[in-house]
């Protein structure tokens, strides 16, 4: 793996992740480099306050930040970068482009419901644009006791299984570095579920059974094509957040996923899959792209 990003989002969340980048590097011998962004909120004083002002208040924040991470990293050989940034996720997918990152590491955001509605908090747009796997943290950490690599093996485009590849690779990866077993799991979605206007016609039993099986294989052949040793491959009918939440939680395990991408309207009003479980995630989640 090339070297892991580890970001700091909140001093409060600054040494758990530190701590898991260091482990993660440790177990694929590679580097960390820690970002700080600094959120500009000063962007309205610049309105009131001359240009010079606005420059030494910005610069001495971004002094004591600097200092602080200087204090956090003492004894660590690995770079130190203090950025003001307009837009977090943007400097983070910055940084990561340009340090050639193989793996970004930082705390999950914890937006309450309402900000989530009002706005799409920067975990989301890490996901849709970030050049490497993000793993997302929760803040109370546990050991992860086994790895869940969460595909659609219903989808057999060819963009698609390139992605479940990507997540298949990542989550064997993981896997094998912590010591833990690594679970194949596609959640095939009973319409009844998902679509509340034909919920009093549920398709048939044999149909989702039918398919259910169909994913099971599918999910199996590319497993077998990829070479890669799971300790379980298996398809469960449901809804799709409520499974993978539940298997996740249940188990202390690190949920593995790909991320589509979606974009504008759609990806206002429908999200992802990896962005609508954040919120309800109590262990740890490593998105793909």
């Amino acid at each position: 793996m090339e070297k892991i990003l580890a970001v700091i989002t909140s001093w409060d969340d600054a040494k758990a992740v530190i701590a898991e980048a260091e482990r993660l590097a440790t177990q694929f011998h590679t580097g960390v480099e820690v970002l700080r962004p600094v959120h500009s909120q000063l962007g309205e004083l610049s309105k009131y306050i001359n240009l010079v002002d606005f420059t030494e208040m910005r610069d001495d924040i971004l002094k004591v930040e600097a200092s602080l991470l200087s204090t956090l990293c003492a004894g660590k050989s690995y770079s130190q970068h203090t950025e003001w940034a307009s837009r977090v996720h943007s400097a983070i997918v910055e940084k990561a482009e340009n340090i050639g990152a193989g793996l970004i590491v930082m705390m999950a955001s914890h937006d309450p419901l309402l900000s989530v509605l009002v706005h799409t908090p920067d975990d989301w747009h890490l996901f849709r644009d970030t050049p490497c796997p993000v793993l997302s943290m929760v803040r109370d950490r546990h050991a992860n006791k086994k790895v869940i690599a969460a595909i659609d093996a219903l989808d057999t485009h060819e963009l698609h299984t390139q992605l479940s590849s990507r997540v298949l690779d990542n989550a064997a990866a993981i896997a094998k570095a912590k010591g833990v077993p690594l679970h194949v799991l596609t959640v095939v979605a009973d319409p009844a579920l998902v679509y509340a206007g034909i919920a009093n016609a549920p398709m048939s039993g044999d149909f989702l059974l039918d398919t259910k099986d169909r994913a099971e294989v599918n999910a199996k052949a590319l497993v077998a094509r990829l070479g890669i040793g799971a300790t379980l491959v298996e398809s469960v009918i449901g809804r799709v957040e409520e499974v993978l939440t539940q298997r996740a939680d249940n188990g202390n395990a690190l949920l593995v996923m790909g991320n589509s991408a979606n974009r504008g309207l759609k990806g206002l009003l429908l999200g992802n899959t990896a962005e609508r479980i954040l919120h309800n995630m109590k262990s740890d989640m490593l998105v793909v792209n």
